[in-house]
């Protein structure tokens, strides 16, 4: 089973969980961490606890934004851990994609995956004005 890290600024992660579970049911192999809130230990040193428990086979960090302190602080644990898969700008066709396939992801699936996630991103006044100049139907 391919296990997830949600982690983001604020309550991105915690809210992305709980939708993808009101669509897949409970989910044991999703974990979500927030940073920037009042607590005890930052965010870096959660995952570390988390990745030490769970182990690195067929584990995904997913976080919110490139560039951003989550995001730079996970780069820290793929060093040490190059096995991991650290993937940012997180959405919710790309939690469960990869919470629902079984066993290992290849590469070119991991690719194809997040091609099909950043497809997702559609806007919709743009394709129904086309769909309206066409006269086809959604």
């Amino acid at each position: 089973m391919n296990t997830i890290i949600l982690a983001s600024h604020g309550e991105l992660s915690q809210g992305l969980k709980q939708t993808a579970e009101m669509i897949l049911g409970p989910a044991n192999n999703i974990y979500a961490l927030s940073a920037y809130r009042d607590e005890d230990e930052p965010i870096e040193k959660q995952t570390q606890q988390l990745v030490t428990k769970l182990g690195t086979k067929n584990l995904f960090i997913l976080t919110d934004i490139l560039g951003g302190s989550v995001n730079n602080e996970m780069l820290s644990l793929l060093k040490e851990n190059p096995e991991i898969h650290l993937i940012t700008g997180m959405n919710l066709p790309l939690v469960i994609s990869i919470a629902t396939q079984v066993g290992k992801i290849s590469s070119e699936d991991l690719q194809t995956i997040i091609i099909e996630s950043q497809n997702s991103l559609i806007d919709c006044s743009r394709l129904l004005q086309t769909t309206k100049k066409g006269g086809d139907d959604l």
